[in-house]
């Protein structure tokens, strides 16, 4: 889940043009902290809090799911709604551009 919320948020951005994918060129990649800020300009932009929301869910999951393995598969499938609404909006807004 982690990772379709990073490749929605990475391609939003880079669709939208937003100041931090001019920074991930810059720096020549995506660092997390910069994925955060990007979600929240994207939500900013498109009035959509589910790219943040979205992206909240994917890293609490990503750290102590994954990382610290804290997280049952019950707690896991909680963050899916977030992460579905996402793939759903990144299609939408994609496909106006295609």
């Amino acid at each position: 889940m982690y990772r379709v919320v990073e490749e929605c948020v990475k391609a939003l951005a880079e669709t939208l043009d937003t100041p931090e994918t001019q920074e991930a060129r810059r720096n020549g990649r995506w660092f997390t902290w910069l994925l955060g800020e990007a979600a929240k300009s994207i939500a900013d932009r498109l009035g959509e809090p589910v790219v943040l929301e979205a992206w909240a869910v994917a890293y609490d999951i990503h750290v102590w799911g994954f990382h610290e393995a804290k997280y049952g598969i019950e707690r896991v499938m909680v963050g899916l709604k977030y992460v579905e609404q996402l793939l759903n909006l990144t299609r939408r807004v994609l496909g106006r551009v295609m």
